[in-house]
């Protein structure tokens, strides 16, 4: 139970707090492997954070809980939900090679440049950056949907299932500030998503391929060299 406690600890106050030093670290390091050392020191702390989820609550940290098994939410047909994927890839596949072909292009790099200071610019921060984006993308679903919830709704404060998922989110956002509100708002909104395809599914599987495809799907948009400070 220490553990549990210590674990929703970090995830609550923790990584919010790591968020901004990290960010002020980042824009004011001199250091030109800064980027990828920060990138290095969030795999290594997602991962084992997500290791410590999965001790406390074994392979049930992928699958809802027994409580939510009769939920509505997963009578819809598995299908339609696979199918979602297959649109929501496609869609997002078109829109980045319209972004690279047009002038729209130029305004997403212009939008992504006021995140330079953590977005990969060299060829090696982009490969830490897949790399990152993997990770998040497992890891963070592990953590935030599949026992961060469960910690608030079926651990041990039994809260109602939609303040579970509030409290979640809300420190989901908070913990990647360094995209500032419009970001924060937008991630929390974002693992609100994540969390009703999780118990429309049943799993993290899909979530967790969600997140990394969004994740990953940046890389596409900046070419190499896009965000290289011009002197």
């Amino acid at each position: 139970m220490a553990v549990e406690h210590a674990l929703a600890a970090l995830l609550l106050f923790g990584f919010p707090l790591w968020d901004v030093l990290e960010t002020r670290a980042l824009k004011t390091s001199a250091n030109p492997h800064r980027k990828i050392l920060s990138y290095q020191r969030l795999v290594v702390v997602l991962w084992i954070s997500a290791i410590v989820a999965w001790i406390i609550l074994r392979s049930a940290v992928f699958f809802v809980w027994p409580s939510m098994q009769q939920s509505v939410w997963q009578k819809v047909p598995p299908l339609f939900i696979w199918g979602f994927l297959l649109a929501w890839i496609v869609v997002n596949l078109l829109r980045s090679v319209q972004r690279r072909r047009t002038k729209l292009r130029e305004t997403t790099v212009s939008a992504l440049k006021r995140l330079d200071f953590f977005l990969p610019a060299t060829h090696e921060e982009r490969v830490w950056f897949a790399v990152v984006s993997i990770t998040a993308g497992i890891c963070e679903e592990v953590l935030y949907r599949g026992f961060l919830i469960r910690y608030f709704s079926d651990g041990p404060w039994h809260l109602n299932l939609a303040l579970a998922l509030l409290i979640s989110n809300i420190f989901f956002g908070l913990a990647h500030g360094y995209q500032g509100l419009s970001g924060i708002i937008t991630t929390g909104c974002f693992g609100a998503f994540m969390a009703i395809v999780f118990f429309i599914t049943g799993s993290l599987w899909l979530p967790m391929i969600l997140h990394a495809f969004l994740d990953l799907n940046v890389l596409p948009l900046l070419e190499r060299g896009d965000l290289l400070l011009e002197n």
